[in-house]
């Protein structure tokens, strides 16, 4: 028979959440979710998708001379006390609303461990069923640069793996993981057919710096293609024969409370949203939406997976498993074993 694209279906609705949370307010975020979750919902969508550590928002503070100890301290709890933790009530709220809503989710969020005695933070997405079910997490396996201060590193293992949903199998990344190319390879021959990139805004990879602002003035937010985020979801939707839900943060300073310590030294004009949806042969479906909360909806055609995989087929015919062979760490105990189901030449 084959394998069935999307389990079977023709098409996908998908969403993204590209709004504000409530600034350090666990519980207050969740319920602004579970207000998008019912709104996707209402438009039937499968899968509605959150940006990169959504709840309770990116430590956008770790750029900056935000070094005053007191201030660094009191801060870093409330993070931790405003952290997700999964298989508790914050997972079974979400969970509730995504039953209730007929529709898959999968939200970024910072993460606490939830092992006795730990109080390790991650950048995690959550992936929630259409039962409410936690099937799985992700953690960034390498927080970029001061983001070291606040979350620890992901595993190996179901870590990352991709998620066999009832729209198909979907998997994702955090950021920067989108440029790395193994881990990227590594969702691509487990067949990935709907992938999640998260970020915390859209920043510029321009050498002068942040370019999303200039002597006071927005850069035209049109002139996407001065950031690293267009390449890396383009080139991951030709490359996976996949459909790529690019969730960037959307982060006002007026949202931020005056009285969180380093709202006045912290650069916030990068997180201005730029969601967008690309389709498997690299094209925009959704060009990125720029400055503004807005539920993105797109329908994914299944004949597209079906089409570009006549021509370039990375898990069929243009694969060499004969000549390079992934590998990668399949459990925690186990070293690196062998990877993939591609066939094996004789």
């Amino acid at each position: 028979m084959g394998e069935k694209v999307f389990n079977g279906r023709k098409s996908v609705r998908a969403a993204i959440a590209q709004i504000a949370p409530v600034f350090m307010d666990k519980q207050k975020t969740m319920e602004k979710a579970v207000e998008y979750i019912k709104k996707a919902g209402e438009q039937n969508a499968d899968i509605v998708v959150f940006p990169e550590s959504f709840i309770p928002a990116f430590p956008y503070w770790q750029e900056g001379p935000n070094d005053n100890c007191n201030d660094f301290a009191s801060v870093n709890l409330a993070f931790q006390e405003n952290a997700v933790v999964v298989g508790s009530e914050d997972t079974d709220f979400l969970g509730a609303a995504a039953k209730e809503a007929n529709t898959n989710v999968v939200i970024g969020c910072t993460e606490l461990d939830p092992r006795p005695g730990s109080r390790t933070l991650y950048n995690s997405m959550i992936y929630l069923n259409r039962e409410g079910e936690v099937i799985g997490t992700h953690r960034k396996v390498i927080p970029t640069n001061s983001e070291r201060c606040f979350h620890g590193m992901g595993q190996g293992g179901q870590n990352l793996t991709v998620k066999d949903m009832d729209i198909g199998r979907v998997g994702g990344l955090v950021c920067w993981e989108n440029h790395m190319i193994m881990m990227r390879a590594l969702l691509c021959c487990q067949g990935e057919e709907i992938h999640v990139a998260c970020w915390p805004g859209y920043f510029s990879g321009m050498p002068e710096g942040d370019m999303t602002v200039v002597d006071g003035e927005r850069v035209n937010p049109k002139n996407y293609c001065t950031s690293d985020i267009e390449p890396a979801i383009r080139c991951h939707g030709f490359e996976s024969q996949g459909f790529v839900l690019s969730a960037c943060a959307y982060m006002p300073k007026e949202l931020v409370p005056d009285d969180f310590p380093y709202k006045e030294s912290t650069n916030w004009d990068w997180a201005y949203g730029g969601s967008s949806i690309v389709d498997p042969f690299g094209c925009y479906l959704i060009e990125p939406v720029f400055d503004q909360e807005t539920l993105i909806v797109a329908d994914l055609e299944a004949d597209m997976i079906k089409l570009i995989k006549h021509q370039f087929d990375v898990s069929g015919h243009y694969s060499r498993p004969d000549l390079v062979r992934l590998v990668y760490k399949d459990t925690e105990d186990d070293y690196l074993v062998k990877m993939s189901d591609l066939p094996k030449e004789k």
